[in-house]
């Protein structure tokens, strides 16, 4: 069952809160943390890594996370200090009652219920989805942090203020790509991929690693460059009631010389993680909850070996031109790929909440910094050629794996296995007539009424999916 990890920090008492974590004392600040790790310092600052839950050494000073460095919040006996990482894939919530003075900054949004109240503020869900690329959320009242953006909140004789200072996005400065060799760009990249996974590795003798492993080029070369630096790694393949690439995965694994284990998900697994999934992304977008289906079920199961270190393949199709759409020239390829970067900032996609919550330790190596910078500066025409996408990763694999593994057809995440399909299939029948969409939206309102009720976590996902579904077709 999943349990989430979270830590609030409020200027007043949040009673909703009590039941469910410890608390803290600092200054005039209340602080609650739920299955954050670390000892609780005997003395100010306290420091939190955001996509950790874990109590980390206090810096000297508060600044803001430079690129590829983790969201931190800092306590100080007179406020508090949140750093958002570049690219927020572990956003930081606010909400403040000006009014009345008060606030709250909480790591996981679906805690509101349970401190809005407190504020003196409604808790209201949203009746349409909140805009894109800004730092709402689907609850009113609840904001993201902004992304890349230090914000301080402290106490002044006169009462609180808040501060925002929002540097320079680093992604204003990729516009203009220098590799313009597909090969040496494709090897470049693999081997920031390399160093990455060593510097997961690192320390870590007795570590097993799994990587969650499609047919395709970016979890396998995630998979193939684990093996290569001799980590005992074992490749999970998910396969749906649709379909799977299970023979496209052994294709690689029986090159490597790794044995493939071959997990078959069941309609009813599927349907339990989407409610789950939206708890974890609190975003009800269908493409995003549809791409963590697979991952969510994953996570929730038995078949990967608990304290295995989780790595995957996300986030290569949107630095490399994976879903790349029809474009004019290298500048409409730049402004697509530079885009799709920037929306995961309000997407929760890549973010470490959905994991934790089941335990697991997850990486996505595609998404370290050294890597992305690699593939930014890797030119739309190294990136795409002759109507290939990753053209560039394409070449240099080939130089490790069969020319059939390296030059395999793409298919999207979740169309592998035929899960987006089905899933639609499945949505189609339960709801005649109603869009997915509307199905999830449904979902996060049963969950924001599970949380009003003291239990963000615990219900039955089956069970919360009937009821969203009967809301839905109201």
């Amino acid at each position: 069952m999943a349990t989430s990890r979270w830590i609030v920090v409020g200027n007043v008492d949040l009673p909703g809160l009590a039941h469910l974590a410890e608390r803290h004392e600092v200054g005039d600040l209340a602080v609650y943390r739920a299955g954050v790790s670390g000892s609780w310092p005997s003395h100010p600052p306290v420091t939190c890594d955001v996509s950790t839950m874990s109590l980390v050494a206090a810096p000297a000073a508060p600044t803001a996370p430079a690129a590829g460095e983790p969201p931190r919040i800092r306590i100080d006996e007179d406020g508090v200090t949140v750093g958002a990482s570049v690219l927020n894939e572990d956003p930081v919530h606010v909400a403040v009652n000006r009014a009345r003075g008060r606030f709250a900054y909480f790591t996981d949004p679906l805690l509101a219920p349970l401190i809005l109240p407190a504020l003196g503020l409604p808790v209201e869900v949203r009746d349409d989805p909140p805009t894109v690329g800004g730092d709402e959320t689907p609850l009113r009242h609840v904001h993201r942090v902004p992304f890349g953006a230090v914000q301080e909140t402290r106490r002044h004789r006169d009462g609180w203020t808040t501060r925002t200072t929002t540097p320079d996005d680093p992604l204003r400065h990729l516009r203009r790509p220098t590799r313009t060799d597909g090969q040496a760009a494709g090897r470049a990249q693999l081997e920031a991929l390399r160093g990455e996974i060593r510097r997961i590795a690192a320390g870590r003798p007795a570590t097993g690693f799994a990587t969650l492993l499609s047919g395709g080029i970016d979890s396998g070369s995630v998979t193939m460059l684990a093996a290569a630096e001799g980590l005992p790694v074992t490749p999970y393949s998910a396969g749906t009631p649709w379909g799977d690439e299970f023979d496209d995965a052994a294709e690689l694994c029986d090159h490597l010389g790794l044995p493939l284990k071959r997990i078959d998900l069941s309609e009813e697994r599927i349907l339990a993680a989407i409610p789950q999934a939206v708890r974890g992304l609190c975003v009800t977008t269908p493409e995003v909850v549809e791409v963590a289906l697979t991952a969510t079920a994953l996570y929730g199961g038995a078949e990967i070996a608990a304290g295995e270190v989780v790595l995957t393949g996300y986030g290569s199709d949107l630095i490399n031109a994976g879903l790349y759409r029809p474009f004019r020239g290298p500048d409409e390829l730049i402004d697509q790929t530079l885009d799709s970067v920037h929306q995961t900032r309000f997407t929760n996609e890549l973010s470490s909440r959905l994991p934790l919550a089941y335990g697991r330790e997850v990486h996505h190596p595609f998404w370290s910094w050294p890597v992305m910078r690699v593939a930014l500066d890797t030119a739309p025409s190294a990136k795409v050629h002759g109507g290939r996408e990753k053209h560039h990763l394409r070449l240099a694999m080939s130089e490790h794996v069969p020319h059939q593994v390296a030059w395999r057809r793409k298919t999207a995440v979740h169309h592998g296995g035929g899960l987006q399909a089905g899933v639609t299939k499945l949505l189609t029948a339960d709801a005649p007539g109603v869009d997915r969409e509307a199905v999830y939206r449904a979902c996060f309102r049963e969950l924001v009424a599970a949380a009003a009720d003291g239990s963000p976590d615990g219900w039955d996902p089956l069970r919360l999916y009937e009821r969203a579904v009967a809301a839905a077709r109201r």
